[in-house]
């Protein structure tokens, strides 16, 4: 057996008890590092992926639906609620609390490109509830959408229209799964008030070209705005939000590559939309002082504040701030540049996907390169939920998305800890369970 062979048996092979702790280090990262050499793994690699235990029981090739958290994560959480034992209310007057949400809306902003203070930042606990408070605010009009945006996206748009008699366009994308940058430009006419995308759509990870939309749809409609759904791609692919200009909004969430369990949605807006965006939901943490507990009508507050409601989840913030504390750790402590080494390195690994699919005559969707796409690729399979639950059983995990039944795609994503013998593997398993 060859070194990656060795190492990816001994993934396959462990298995964790119920409730049993996962070794850190694991014996299978001693084995990688014997063989970092024939493995081309370098000391700083080794070390990023050992900050998560949880990707080496199996083959974890399953980020893009929900990321395995490193222990960051955890035990930021567990300082969370040591804090809240310890100081029960003090909470609020001791600070740590407030400086949670403080650093959240810091990381959150830079995670996009932006910062606060040319935009703010809200949570909320996922990005259904940061799509619909925003469109919210927009009485009418015409908004315009991709045909595969993921069906929270449909559901919201298509409520909006019923709920403010506004119009519908739908782009169509094309059979492999994605859209031409020229059709979605050609769809916006003078009426529009927003272009809602998602960055990467999840039936094909084809990705949108951003800086391309912003422009041409501030060219075209400049009152209008452009409302970015990033939960496809947020730590796998950079985002300027600055550079795109003060008409777009950012909103994501921390499960997929965040890597941080459900709770940890946000929303970045800029400064100038603030000022004219009017959400119709309240609550007392959007009282421009909450702690003074008037009655009556809100007073609502003027920053990022306003889209709030009631009271913030911070365990989710903490969970976040853990992870991209995890990520940032990659390039020495710089968000902005760990976003970078992350796309490399997932890029680098749809690469690896891409030309073994090709060896083992898999076809997957689209036929273009891994710089269109986001960090995982679609495979078209018969018996789709029977191969998906092989898998599962030899402990790789994928996920299934169906077309026809049982046709469909099976979804393999590389992930920023993750190596190129282990999305071999998968594929390799892939072709002899097909």
């Amino acid at each position: 057996m060859t070194p990656s062979e060795r190492v990816l048996a001994a993934q396959l092979a462990f298995r964790p008890s119920e409730g049993q702790q996962l070794p850190t280090p694991s014996r299978i990262d001693s084995l990688r590092r014997e063989w970092a050499a024939e493995l081309a793994l370098s000391t700083a690699d080794l070390d990023f992926r050992a900050l998560f235990p949880g990707l080496d029981v199996g083959v974890y090739a399953c980020s893009h639906s929900m990321g395995v958290p490193s222990i960051m994560g955890p035990a930021a959480v567990a300082e969370h609620y040591r804090q809240l034992a310890q100081h029960g209310i003090g909470v609020w007057d001791d600070g740590t609390w407030p400086g949670v949400m403080d650093r959240f809306a810091e990381r959150c902003a830079a995670l996009v490109g932006g910062n606060l203070r040319e935009g703010d930042v809200t949570w909320f606990p996922n990005v259904s509830e940061s799509l619909a408070a925003v469109l919210d605010c927009i009485g009418g009009g015409t908004l315009v959408y991709i045909a595969g945006h993921f069906t929270t996206g449909h559901y919201i748009h298509h409520q909006w229209a019923k709920n403010t008699g506004g119009t519908l366009v739908e782009v169509p994308t094309d059979t492999d799964g994605s859209v031409p940058t020229q059709r979605i430009l050609d769809a916006l006419t003078n009426d529009v008030r927003v272009l809602s995308i998602s960055h990467a759509l999840f039936e094909s990870g084809w990705l949108q070209d951003l800086p391309a939309l912003a422009a041409g749809l501030h060219e075209r409609c400049p009152d209008a705005i452009l409302l970015l759904d990033a939960y496809q791609t947020a730590g796998t692919v950079p985002i300027d939000a600055a550079a795109l200009g003060d008409h777009v909004i950012v909103t994501a969430a921390g499960h997929k590559q965040l890597r941080s369990g459900t709770g940890a949605g946000f929303l970045y807006v800029p400064r100038r939309l603030l000022a004219t965006l009017e959400p119709k939901r309240t609550g007392w943490w959007n009282h421009a002082e909450p702690f003074a507990f008037e009655k009556g009508a809100v007073r609502r507050a003027n920053d990022g504040s306003k889209f709030r409601t009631g009271t913030p989840t911070v365990a989710g913030m903490a969970m976040l701030l853990g992870e991209l504390a995890a990520l940032a750790s990659s390039a020495g402590g710089d968000l902005g540049a760990a976003v970078a080494r992350a796309r490399r390195v997932t890029q680098g690994l749809v690469d690896v996907l891409l030309a073994e699919c090709t060896r083992h005559g898999l076809t997957v969707r689209g036929n273009w390169p891994s710089d269109r796409r986001g960090a995982f690729v679609c495979i078209e399979v018969e018996r789709g939920p029977h191969i998906n639950a092989a898998l599962a059983a030899q402990g790789i995990r994928v996920d299934f998305r169906p077309r026809d039944g049982d046709h469909g795609w099976l979804r393999v994503s590389g992930n920023s800890a993750g190596f190129a013998y282990e999305m071999q593997g998968v594929v390799t398993a892939i072709a002899a369970a097909r």
